[in-house]
């Protein structure tokens, strides 16, 4: 599948991964293309939005030893919570009108 279809609607999937547990970057790259695998989740995209959600105080990371590795470790903050719900808010409506528009063109 096209990257371009994932734009949008990755801090959604960071977050509903990060609800799952709290993940490393690279434990959450894995986690993704479990999930999706028909996407690539490299970690020259986690990263960034790692960086940027932590920013918005959606996330907060904090280091810990994982196999031996210091490893900054990624969970939800209450606001990233809130910000998952209306994501998911948004994402069950634009799927809903999508499906819709398709569904009548044919």
């Amino acid at each position: 599948m096209n990257r371009q279809s994932l734009k949008g609607h990755s801090e959604l999937l960071i977050l509903a991964a990060l609800a799952v547990r709290p993940m490393h970057g690279y434990a959450l790259s894995e986690y993704l293309k479990g999930q999706l695998p028909e996407f690539k989740f490299g970690m020259g995209m986690i990263y960034p939005l790692l960086h940027k959600l932590e920013q918005k105080k959606y996330i907060k990371g904090e280091w810990k030893q994982v196999l031996g590795a210091d490893r900054r470790v990624y969970s939800l903050t209450k606001q990233g919570k809130k910000a998952l719900q209306s994501k998911r808010r948004e994402w069950r409506a634009f799927s809903s009108l999508i499906t819709k528009a398709v569904a009548q063109s044919s």
